[in-house]
């Protein structure tokens, strides 16, 4: 029995299971994929969330406080798309510690918004279904070993339109592959100028196949 009093004391009210929070950065200096967010625990623009009122009053005048960098799953190089800022996101948090906090997936709560209800009140790219993250062409990880098997979406890609791409190792280096479908078959080839309706090639950054 004591030994379930003193666990009993040491975890209450900690935080269990999954929590939400809003991304306030995703600015990584070590390129990891990491955000930081304010929990909603922590947010006194939440005030439907429990804690919340008492610690709004306390830091009344003062701006939420921030976390740390929030580890990602899956990890890889690089940064989170800037669209992700001001997104409601799910948080994992491991044996009630914030610190041991992974990012999830982003959630559409509108009834848990209590202020900035214009933009974020849009659907966001939610993970009941696997939705490929999107980002701009220049802002691409780095292709890397560490990046091979990520899927992403770039926008703005070759004759500014998107393109499916897959980081892959090719000729002894690493490349994100532009995987081509059907309508942009037809597009590359009027852009070929060799006229040999073969797919186009940009730069040592991307390939076309």
């Amino acid at each position: 029995m004591d030994g379930a009093f003193d666990l009993t004391r040491q975890t209450a009210g900690l935080p269990r299971g999954t929590v939400r929070g809003t991304v306030v950065s995703v600015d990584d200096p070590e390129n990891r994929g990491r955000v930081k967010v304010i929990f909603d625990d922590m947010n006194p623009d939440i005030p439907q969330v429990y804690g919340a009122g008492e610690y709004s009053k306390e830091r009344e005048g003062k701006e939420p406080d921030k976390s740390h960098w929030l580890d990602v799953s899956p990890a890889f190089k690089g940064k989170q798309p800037k669209g992700m800022v001001g997104k409601r996101v799910n948080i994992a948090v491991s044996n009630g510690q914030y610190q041991y906090a992974v990012l999830q997936d982003v959630v559409y709560d509108p009834q848990m918004l209590a202020k900035g209800k214009g933009k974020d009140l849009e659907m966001p790219n939610n993970s009941s279904m696997t939705r490929l993250p999107v980002y701009s062409s220049g802002e691409l990880p780095p292709a890397t070993a560490e990046n091979v098997g990520c899927v992403i979406i770039e926008d703005g890609g070759y004759d500014g339109m998107q393109w499916l791409s897959v980081c892959l190792q090719r000729s002894g280096g690493y490349t994100w592959v532009n995987l081509m479908d059907r309508l942009h078959i037809h597009d590359s080839q009027a852009s070929d100028s060799d006229g040999d309706s073969e797919g186009t090639v940009n730069d040592d950054t991307h390939a076309t196949t």
